[in-house]
């Protein structure tokens, strides 16, 4: 066999063990049935929020968001925090909290 005859074959090679890993190897595990979990009704709070200038500042109050209990958060960008939470495990003082405790200030 000749050099291109190799490639060729190395190429075809690749491909299908690309198709077999993308179709078959990589679909996800299909989880057993289980009984379906019960949710504590959550609340939807979006704050304004100054000082926030980079994504150094959104990586901060989206962790000191996710460490309290109950919350969910949606989406954290420059100026606005969106996160669902339960009322039962964290109230929106706390919220603002820790916000503020990374050296932020919550407008509303």
């Amino acid at each position: 066999m000749d050099t291109t005859a190799w490639i060729v074959t190395l190429i075809g090679l690749a491909a299908m063990a690309w198709v077999v890993w993308y179709f078959w190897l990589s679909e996800p595990k299909r989880q057993p049935a289980t009984q379906p979990e019960k949710t504590a009704m959550k609340t939807q709070e979006t704050f304004q929020i100054e000082g926030m200038s980079c994504q150094h500042c959104v990586h901060a109050v989206t962790s000191a968001l996710k460490k309290l209990p109950g919350v969910e958060v949606q989406s954290v960008e420059i100026g606005r925090a969106t996160v669902a939470y339960d009322p039962a495990q964290v109230s929106r003082d706390q919220l603002k909290a820790a916000i503020e405790a990374e050296g932020y200030t919550v407008v509303s």
